[in-house]
């Protein structure tokens, strides 16, 4: 009787299993004129490795801007390599900022393996975005409203420091916990 639960359930385990870590639809845009914003004409997304849906709405207009402008020399621009429907779905939780920015930072190097991008670039790529990449707190009213109140920061460091976890990351493969670690230490936050 148990086997046979079992093989019942096994089919239900794999559906579950094989639909985590994908993209929902094709990324489908429009340019816009001012070069470098880009409109979605349908509705695109991301499931993630948790079974969360990060949901990109038809209309949402990006334009690489989570990605920092300042490290594309080093990492590469939002909209070339295997990393740009991640960079679509990053730029909008981005925008929103409905998640803390850490796990939008997060899902953007997930999603950046999902997309075939190799793993020491996807780590290249999310240590830039923790570089200097948009950063917000969330903090909820304790009055009668409940209302939810975002604060922006900005991430700097400089383009040395940058340049040289670069080169840490590709020497030695670091983990997202020790990337999360030293980007910690070098990063200057600042309220705008």
């Amino acid at each position: 009787m148990k086997y046979f639960i079992l093989i019942l359930l096994f089919p239900v385990f794999l559906y579950g299993q094989a639909n985590k870590n994908i993209f929902v639809g094709n990324v489908m845009v429009q340019w816009l004129d001012d070069g470098r914003s880009m409109k979605l004409q349908k509705q695109f997304g991301y499931i993630d490795q948790n079974g969360k849906l990060w949901n990109v709405p038809k209309n949402t207009v990006v334009d690489g801007a989570s990605i920092p402008k300042a490290f594309w020399t080093i990492v590469g621009g939002p909209y070339e390599g295997k990393y740009r429907n991640a960079s679509v779905v990053h730029d909008h939780y981005c925008v929103i900022k409905t998640e803390t920015w850490q796990d939008v930072h997060k899902m953007f190097y997930n999603a950046c393996i999902t997309g075939g991008t190799p793993v020491i670039k996807a780590k290249l790529m999310y240590s830039a975005v923790l570089a200097g990449g948009p950063r917000w707190e969330i903090s909820i009213l304790k009055d009668r409203t409940g209302q939810k109140i975002i604060v922006d920061k900005e991430a700097n460091i400089t383009a040395d420091e940058m340049k040289a976890v670069k080169e840490w990351i590709e020497t030695t493969n670091p983990s997202i916990e020790e990337i999360n670690a030293r980007m910690e230490g070098i990063v200057i936050e600042t309220y705008k």
